[in-house]
């Protein structure tokens, strides 16, 4: 277990329970001989420059930029502004790790180029990816069984198959891009999927599913991923769709998938193998 490790989390552009989630993260990092520290978008962006390479060990994104939400208005993709698309770009080519939790999948979404990086977007609104244009995706909560698809890698280090309420995406996965490491095994039937842009835009939900939606287990979605790897420049980031809510926050093995990933991003291993396949990120 390795100790003294730093970890940014940034938190911001979507609800969550705040404090049952830095609870979570005050209880692994504490676990770990960790120091962390919080911040919260916009300002949060600041930190993702190439000029604080080194600063953090890894960087947990629980966030969604360029995005922005409100309930009861139709959502509107941001682009970045000047100069912060680069300097992303630029940690990332400095091999600084990353884990992306659940609904941070979402951000950038007019910037193509990020999903790439992260392997794959949750859209909330129709949105285009490798020359398609696709629908929003959709969501249901449900419980299903969180199950270990590579025992092997670090990051699944002393987790068994294990059981939450949590929140599910219908939304692209870019294969190619990515290395399986979780799998669920809920209903992917699109038509038990709430079309997301429909439910923001109202308010609430007027009926619209996915059930007219391609689902091919790729960028048309209906994929059984929980998580995965992937390479962004040539840094290691690992992809972790569960964690929705406070009962997961708590969820002895959630915290130990996240500690985990936390633990793989910043390791010498992690980055050594993305310094050897190195994916150079697309810019807007």
């Amino acid at each position: 277990m390795a100790a003294g490790k730093r970890i940014l989390v940034m938190t911001g552009g979507h609800r969550v329970a705040i404090d049952d989630f830095l609870g979570a993260i005050a209880a692994i990092c504490a676990d770990r001989g960790w120091v962390w520290a919080h911040a919260t978008q916009p300002s949060a962006q600041s930190w993702l420059d190439p000029a604080y390479a080194g600063s953090w060990d890894a960087i947990l994104m629980h966030d969604i930029p360029g995005l922005a939400l409100a309930r009861g208005t139709e959502p509107l993709p941001i682009p970045p502004a000047a100069g912060v698309a680069e300097a992303l770009v630029g940690l990332l080519d400095a091999g600084q790790g990353i884990v992306v939790l659940h609904h941070a999948i979402s951000a950038w979404p007019a910037w193509e180029g990020w999903a790439e990086a992260i392997g794959g977007r949750f859209n909330y609104c129709p949105a285009r990816l490798r020359g398609q244009e696709l629908p929003s995706s959709g969501y249901r909560h449900a419980t299903f069984t969180v199950q270990v698809a590579d025992p092997a890698h670090p990051i699944c280090d002393g987790v068994t198959d294990f059981t939450i309420d949590d929140e599910l995406y219908f939304a692209p996965v870019l294969n190619d891009r990515i290395t399986p490491i979780l799998t669920h095994d809920a209903d992917m039937s699109g038509a038990l999927f709430q079309d997301t842009f429909d439910e923001v835009s109202n308010g609430s939900s007027t009926g619209i599913t996915c059930a007219d939606r391609g689902a091919d287990s790729g960028i048309h979605g209906g994929h059984n991923l929980m998580g995965w790897t992937t390479t962004a420049g040539i840094s290691p980031v690992a992809a972790l769709l569960m964690g929705d809510g406070p009962s997961t926050f708590a969820n002895p093995m959630f915290r130990t998938l996240l500690g985990n990933a936390l633990d793989w991003a910043s390791s010498e291993g992690a980055r050594n193998a993305a310094a050897a396949r190195p994916f150079a990120v697309p810019l807007p």
